[in-house]
């Protein structure tokens, strides 16, 4: 199978082993070095039109990128700023400039007030924001009720009336929740996507992130297992080894086969087809996320546990990621929901048979 993109994660890793990369799980922090060089090079803002500040190409683009960064085991903000508040911004018609943005959704009550002099303000909470104590600006979606359109505001997480409680999830990235008493707002605008979209688009990148661990996970098992000797022999020598290697082969295989179809998916021409199989998409990635973290760690022994280990940022990044934007039971709901409604052949959505056979990957990449 061609790797999609080539060109595109060729670049990153290269960009990635120049910066370097603390692998030390907890981590300290987003990797700096590896963000600045991708933000130099234009490649924070693919996927964002060029009207908008940002680099133009595609979501699958955007995505190569992100794949890329996690299998070389960079902690970036790429899915956060660059996959979703710097879209969702630009869909809303707002440029964010050279502003770092993570993007947020307001919890249910939230409204944008105007105060005497006609300023916005913003009023409500946010929580769980992924990468907020990194960010310069915060994107924060506004979905109320049916009867009124999704808005979109930006503000700086520093601005006065923003109380920010700062935490960190098992990787070490900064999640924080956020309260805004007349927060003033920099800019506003009703939004065409509403919470559904944006939940669907962030499954879709936390999934194609997931396999990308996946990938890492079993590329270093692999190498260790034919480099460590015990008793005489290679690892991967032994049988039983080689049966835990090929389940962990396989797993990996399956992640990439159903994120892969899913990203196609989402470029073409069927919003049907693409929601069904952005579902099965996360539902296989968290679904085998735990297999392969437990794989990867007992095939590398005590060693695999320390946080100095390069193995921890991966397997951490699987079990992290399978519930960010819904859990494999969440999902496999909303795949058994389209499956009874349109009749949808799992095993076609997951390996991309109708792909290979009607050439529509290969349509509607500019969406």
């Amino acid at each position: 199978m061609t790797t999609p993109h080539a060109e595109l994660r060729a670049a990153t890793q290269a960009m990635i082993e120049r910066a370097g990369v603390d692998t030390t799980t907890p981590a300290t922090g987003v990797d700096g070095g590896v963000w600045t060089a991708l933000t130099e090079a234009g490649f924070t803002g693919i996927g964002i039109p060029e009207d908008h500040d940002g680099s133009g190409g595609t979501l699958a683009e955007a995505l190569a990128v992100v794949s890329a960064a996690v299998t070389g085991g960079a902690l970036t903000m790429l899915v956060e700023h660059t996959v979703l508040a710097g879209w969702l911004a630009a869909r809303c018609g707002i440029s964010l400039g050279a502003h770092t943005a993570t993007i947020a959704v307001a919890d249910d009550g939230a409204t944008i007030r105007d105060t005497d002099d006609g300023r916005p303000v913003l009023h409500g909470s946010a929580r769980a924001v992924v990468h907020g104590p990194d960010a310069d600006r915060l994107v924060i979606l506004l979905d109320p009720a049916a009867d009124r359109r999704p808005a979109v505001a930006v503000l700086s997480p520093t601005a006065p009336g923003v109380v920010g409680t700062a935490g960190a999830d098992l990787i070490g990235a900064p999640v924080a929740d956020y309260d805004f008493d007349a927060a003033p707002v920099e800019s506003y605008a009703a939004s065409p996507v509403d919470g559904t979209e944006l939940g669907r688009r962030g499954a879709l990148a936390y999934a194609v992130a997931s396999a990308a661990a996946a990938r890492a996970v079993c590329d270093r098992t692999l190498g260790y297992a034919g480099q460590r000797v015990q008793f005489g022999r290679p690892l991967s020598k032994f049988q039983a080894v080689q049966q835990r290697l090929a389940g962990l082969a396989a797993r990996t295989a399956l992640m990439e086969t159903a994120t892969e179809t899913a990203v196609a998916e989402d470029a073409g021409s069927d919003p049907d087809r693409a929601r069904t199989a952005i579902a099965a998409a996360k539902v296989v990635t968290a679904e085998s996320a735990r297999e392969i973290a437990a794989a990867g760690h007992q095939l590398h022994g005590a060693i695999g546990f320390t946080s100095e280990h390069p193995l921890g940022r991966s397997t951490t990044a699987l079990l992290t990621w399978r519930e960010r934007y819904g859990s494999e039971r969440r999902w496999a709901g909303v795949l058994a929901g389209h499956i009874l409604e349109g009749g949808a052949d799992v095993w076609d959505l997951v390996t991309g048979f109708h792909h290979e056979h009607t050439g529509a990957a290969g349509e509607g990449n500019n969406r």
